[in-house]
């Protein structure tokens, strides 16, 4: 009997996993098509969100253009192990079940130009639940995962996910981008806001606004020169320095910051409308908040 369709608390259009699990992206208990759900008798509690995304371990070819930034150089190679990633950036009224549970300051900004992001209490701006959770730093972001049973992702987790298994390719959906695939700025086109997460179209692997709408902060600290020096297998960033790495660009930025080898960075402490993050998780480890059960 086929399963009656679930709402997913997000906007956005889904495409059929079959393609993905053919590839070896995802098992079958990671579907969210209703169709496979009920050839293959899958039944899944989804608690708040759908289930994130499996990344098999697999090389990881981070190319680059011949006018690349020094600190995207030199190309290279790097084995990333198994891992999950979510499918969308933290949202507002997920963080807001952290800020009451643990007591965590809410985010806030002393900008006057930031104001309108501003929380009150525990209570983020009208309307906004669905939005990504913004004016939150690094520390902010860490603790959340660490509350969350999860972690933020590794620089090489992030691209492995943002390239979806392709090496070559400029941003997270071929070289090219499209306005409906990701919000960044683009003059009179189109209102330059912060949109709500999976307003856009999804990457090859499933994952929702990994160009665009927030940067996303990564565990890395960040140094110019780390290609040069760093692991082949797994690496995590220098083990000190005095800034922390975020991906993806923005709303604010034109479509380069997009790209996927484009590295951003600011102090842990930096919080702007315009970086938020998502959590990853080790293969094999469970969610152990707001996510899904089987």
């Amino acid at each position: 009997r086929a399963l009656p369709r679930r709402r997913y608390p997000y906007r956005g259009s889904r495409t059929c996993c079959h393609g993905r699990i053919a590839a070896g992206f995802l098992s079958t208990s990671d579907c969210f098509c209703d169709n496979w759900r009920a050839a293959s008798g899958i039944r899944r509690f989804v608690a708040q969100s759908p289930p994130p995304i499996t990344l098999p371990a697999r090389t990881v070819a981070r190319r680059i253009g011949p006018d690349a930034p020094a600190d995207e150089q030199p190309a290279h190679i790097v084995d990333v192990p198994a891992f999950y990633i979510d499918r969308f950036e933290v949202t507002n009224e997920q963080y807001r079940r952290f800020v009451i549970e643990t007591g965590h300051a809410p985010p806030r900004s002393a900008d006057p130009r930031e104001a309108s992001f501003n929380w009150t209490g525990s209570d983020y701006p009208a309307g906004t639940g669905d939005h990504p959770a913004v004016l939150v730093s690094w520390h902010d972001a860490a603790a959340y995962a660490a509350w969350a049973g999860k972690r933020l992702p590794t620089e090489a987790e992030w691209e492995k996910a943002a390239r979806s298994g392709m090496a070559g390719q400029k941003f997270p959906y071929g070289d090219r981008l499209e306005l409906s695939q990701a919000n960044f700025h683009k003059s009179y086109l189109r209102t330059n806001k912060l949109r709500p997460v999976g307003a856009f179209e999804p990457t090859a692997l499933g994952l929702y606004d990994m160009a665009g709408n927030v940067w996303e902060w990564c565990h890395d600290w960040y140094r110019a020169d780390y290609y040069r020096s760093g692991a082949a297998v797994n690496p995590q960033g220098p083990v000190n320095g005095d800034y922390k790495v975020f991906r993806g660009g923005s709303w604010m930025n034109d479509e380069p910051f997009l790209r996927c080898a484009q590295r951003g960075k600011n102090s842990p402490d930096h919080k702007s409308p315009a970086v938020g993050f998502r959590c990853v998780r080790p293969d094999g480890q469970r969610d152990t908040r707001g996510g899904s059960e089987d």
